[in-house]
């Protein structure tokens, strides 16, 4: 029975921690700039631009990503938690609403911007591929 009380206390209180640091890093960024509304015609570019650019430890960070969306989530093997939560939420999906609401406290339209740098990645990815069959 304590083993349980002691799970279950962790499990909330780590809930409780990553909401508070969801409002803490909004608070913060509210500070340094207005929220901005996605315009697929710009910022698409922009977000594959930025994802293009990402170094090695980010690039292994994403992969890990990938890899706890596959496993632990169900999700596909080409998109990110992100990119998942986005497509839950737009499917209606209450998980994925709740997600994609954390995530937007620490960057405005996260799941777009994860979702344009996972078309971005499969894109270069499939050209990669056509290449080396001849394609």
């Amino acid at each position: 029975m304590h083993t349980l009380l002691l799970i279950l206390g962790v499990f909330f209180g780590s809930v409780a921690g990553l909401i508070v640091l969801g409002f803490i890093v909004s608070a913060l960024k509210s500070n340094v700039h207005q929220i901005t509304t996605w315009d697929p015609a710009v910022d698409i570019p922009l977000a594959e631009a930025q994802a293009a650019a990402e170094g090695y430890p980010h690039r292994a960070l994403v992969a890990f990503d990938i890899f706890v969306n596959v496993v632990l989530l169900k999700g596909q093997q080409d998109e990110t938690i992100s990119t998942h939560c986005w497509r839950a939420s737009l499917e209606g999906k209450i998980w994925g609403d709740v997600m994609c609401w954390w995530l937007n406290l620490f960057q405005d339209n996260h799941g777009p911007q994860a979702a344009s740098g996972d078309l971005l990645r499969a894109t270069e990815r499939c050209e990669v591929l056509k290449k080396a069959l001849g394609l």
